[in-house]
C-alpha cells in the first residue's frame, strides 16, 4: 500500500553497500582502467577526495568552488592534475582569481542520493562559497533497486523514516513542478534485467531541493551542472528535471551538452573503449566551459 520495495528470487542490489568513499591519503596510487596503459594515477587527501589537495580550513580571502558528481567529476582514466576540477582551478586563477580553490567532491558510482550523505557528514566542513551540483549519470541508471530502496532493504534506520513520510510528498512534488507524470519500474526491458532508476525523478527533485537548502544554508551558491556525455539518451528525463528544477529554485543551472556534442565532432573528447568518462582533452573542454559560465555570470568571487 505504501509501496514498500519488495525483494524477489535472483535480484541483487547493484553494490554491497550504499556509501562508500575513495580511500584517504592515496598518492598516485594507480587505479585499473579499460584503455591502453591500464592505470591511471590517483592522488587524495586525508577524507578520500582526489587532487587538487587542499584541507578543510579555507584559509582567510580564499574562495572555494566545490565540484560534486560520481566518476565523471572524479576524472576517471585521467591524471590529478587532468580532471575539470583541477583545470578549472588552474584557469581561474590565470583569469585573475588568484584566492580560488577548487575542491573536488566527485565520487565514483555517486548517486545525489550518496551526495546528500557525504555532503552532510563531510563536505560542507570545506566551507565552499559555491557548489556546481553535478549529480545526473548515475541518478539516471537503471537497477534491480533504487538506492532508497537498498537502504531501507539493509536495514539503514536513517531512511525508514523517509520512505515512509516523504515519499508522497516529493511525488506531489514532481507533479505540480513537471505536470502529471508517471514514472514505473519495467517490468522486463528488451533483451535486459527489469530495473528501476538507482534514483527515481520524484526523488531527485527531492535531493535538489534538499541540496539546494543546505547548501545556501552555509552561505554558499548552488548551480545545477548536467555534466555533459558523449551519448546521454538514458540522462534525458533527469536533465529536463534538473533543469526544471534549478527555475523552479531560483537558482543558476548549465548544461554545456550542446557546445561539447558539437566540439566532438572535431576531435576525441571521450575514451573509445569507456565512452562514459571524458578523457584529457574531454576534461580540458569542460573546464572552459565552465570557467568562462561562472565569470559571465559573475558567480566567482576574488
Amino acid at each position: 500500500m505504501i509501496g514498500w520495495p519488495q525483494t524477489e528470487d535472483g535480484q541483487q542490489f547493484a553494490h554491497r553497500q550504499v556509501f562508500w568513499t575513495t580511500d584517504p591519503n592515496l598518492a598516485d596510487e594507480p587505479m585499473l582502467h579499460k584503455e591502453v596503459g591500464g592505470s591511471f594515477p590517483v592522488s587524495t587527501d586525508a577524507n578520500g577526495l582526489r587532487a587538487p589537495l587542499h584541507g578543510e580550513q579555507k584559509p582567510d580571502g580564499t574562495f572555494r568552488v566545490m565540484t560534486l558528481g560520481c566518476s565523471t567529476t572524479f576524472g576517471w582514466g585521467v591524471a590529478d592534475d587532468e580532471t575539470y576540477p583541477a583545470r578549472l582551478e588552474g584557469m581561474l586563477r590565470e583569469r585573475g582569481f588568484p584566492q580560488v580553490e577548487v575542491i573536488n567532491g566527485g565520487q565514483p558510482g555517486y548517486t545525489t542520493f550518496q551526495g546528500l550523505w557525504l555532503w552532510r557528514r563531510l563536505l560542507h566542513r570545506y566551507q565552499p562559497d559555491l557548489v556546481l551540483v553535478g549529480y545526473i549519470v548515475q541518478d539516471a541508471r537503471k537497477a534491480a533497486f533504487s538506492d532508497l530502496s537498498q537502504a531501507v532493504l539493509t536495514g539503514d534506520p536513517g531512511f525508514v523514516q523517509s520512505h515512509l513520510l516523504y515519499k508522497s510528498r516529493l511525488y506531489v512534488g514532481m507533479q505540480v513542478l513537471l505536470g502529471t507524470v508517471t514514472v514505473r519500474a519495467k517490468e522486463r526491458e528488451e533483451g535486459g534485467e527489469a530495473g528501476v532508476y538507482r534514483v527515481s525523478p520524484e526523488e531527485y527533485v527531492g535531493n535538489l531541493r534538499a541540496f539546494t537548502d543546505e547548501i545556501q544554508g552555509v552561505g554558499a551558491t548552488p548551480v545545477m551542472f548536467g555534466f555533459p556525455l558523449e551519448v546521454e539518451g538514458y540522462t534525458e528525463f533527469h536533465r529536463k528535471v534538473l533543469k526544471f528544477t534549478a527555475s523552479d529554485l531560483g537558482v543558476p543551472h548549465f548544461d554545456p551538452s550542446e557546445a561539447v556534442t558539437r566540439a566532438a565532432r572535431e576531435q576525441t573528447l571521450y575514451f573509445p573503449k569507456d565512452r562514459g568518462h571524458p578523457n584529457a582533452a574531454g576534461h580540458l573542454l569542460i573546464a572552459e566551459l565552465v570557467r568562462d559560465f561562472l565569470i559571465d555570470n559573475k558567480l566567482i568571487g576574488s
